[in-house]
């Protein structure tokens, strides 16, 4: 409307100016005309846009990259939360899959895109891990990469057990306590090298002095398999890879490793509850770029705020123990910076085979 008006007096003018002079208007007054427009046209975009709220100037598109495949856990919550997400912005929220590289490939994509709210990363704990363990082959510290915008969800880990263990332990207690019997003897499965299944049982084994071999399968699943088989005594795994051997009858679920109890799960006890203050989980949290304007850091914290309270997200995930928490930018960045912290303490004392 402004532009329309001020056009509209730019070319009342110049026609008054007309029926006074007495040269051609085609050869004279046309052109000038047509530059006085343009001049006030290109003006007025240059002088809204920098009076335009930031989220008046994004893309109308919003990308989450998961840094998985199709189809897995974090694939499968988080395009639950884009759908929701959506209709909270009102934009399209897309979903894309950019696995490999033990995440980093994501992480090094998404560090080096827009800062325009148009573009998010859905970090995990490997952004903790990889950095603190190998980072000379990252793209760099994640803290300095990336600005947190909103803890999405956690999910504790499960301790769980075969018939390679005598009935009778029921607890880590009873755990730590054959091990002790049994030194050296004690192996656990984890999900990979570097997952924090792996780092969980390290932990475990650092804060203890109890030695623990772990052996790391292609997946949690695999590795949940072989323990109910009896090839092999334990295993840190996600709940929602061994509950169906649980359910069945072939494993049992001693603890978690949550620093409180899961809601989900109320009546199974924590590690910590024997080895204080140990707590790893698997957690989803939501990045942009670093330099991304704390406006639009803002405006995507309170929408996930919001999404995060839809009850039927949270009866969806239920029953594999995801719980959706939400919270503040600086919730998430003491999280990764803790976990960091946490983990560089444990390369500095336990020599780590990540082969």
């Amino acid at each position: 409307m402004i532009a329309l008006l001020l056009v509209q007096n730019a070319s009342s003018f110049l026609t008054r100016r007309r029926k006074k002079m007495k040269f051609s208007y085609s050869s004279t007054i046309r052109p000038l005309l047509r530059r006085t427009i343009m001049a006030v046209l290109l003006g007025l975009s240059v002088t809204i846009g920098s009076i335009l709220p930031a989220s008046a100037q994004r893309a109308d598109i919003v990308t989450l990259v998961v840094p998985f495949g199709a189809g897995g856990g974090v694939d499968t919550v988080m395009r639950a939360v884009a759908e929701r997400l959506s209709d909270e912005l009102g934009r399209r929220v897309l979903v894309e899959n950019r696995p490999g590289g033990s995440t980093m490939i994501a992480v090094d994509y998404v560090s080096r895109a827009a800062t325009d709210g148009s573009i998010f990363l859905i970090g995990t704990p490997s952004l903790s891990s990889n950095f603190a363990f190998q980072p000379e082959i990252g793209p760099g510290d994640p803290r300095e990469l990336l600005d947190p915008v909103i803890p999405v969800a956690t999910q504790p880990y499960g301790v769980i057990l075969g018939p390679a263990l005598p009935d009778e332990i029921s607890s880590i207690e009873a755990l730590l306590e054959w091990a002790e019997a049994n030194p050296g003897r004690l192996d656990m499965v984890n999900s990979g090298p570097l997952t924090a299944p792996r780092l969980a049982a390290e932990l475990l084994s650092f804060r203890t002095g109890i030695p623990i071999t772990a052996i790391s399968y292609p997946s949690g699943t695999e590795g949940a398999l072989d323990v109910a088989g009896g090839r092999v005594h334990a295993g840190i795994n996600q709940i929602v890879e061994a509950m169906p051997q649980v359910q069945a009858g072939n494993l049992r679920m001693i603890a978690v490793t949550s620093l409180e109890r899961s809601p989900v799960f109320p009546d199974m006890p924590t590690v910590s509850e024997t080895i204080e203050d140990f707590d790893v989980t698997s957690w989803n949290g939501m990045f942009a770029p670093a330099g991304t304007p704390d406006a639009v850091l803002d405006e995507m914290n309170a929408a996930m705020n919001a999404v995060l309270q839809d009850e039927s997200l949270h009866a969806m995930f239920r029953d594999q123990g995801t719980e959706f928490i939400g919270g503040t930018r600086e919730d998430l960045a003491n999280r990764l910076n803790s976990e960091i912290e946490g983990w560089q303490e444990l390369d500095a004392n336990v020599d780590l085979d990540l082969q």
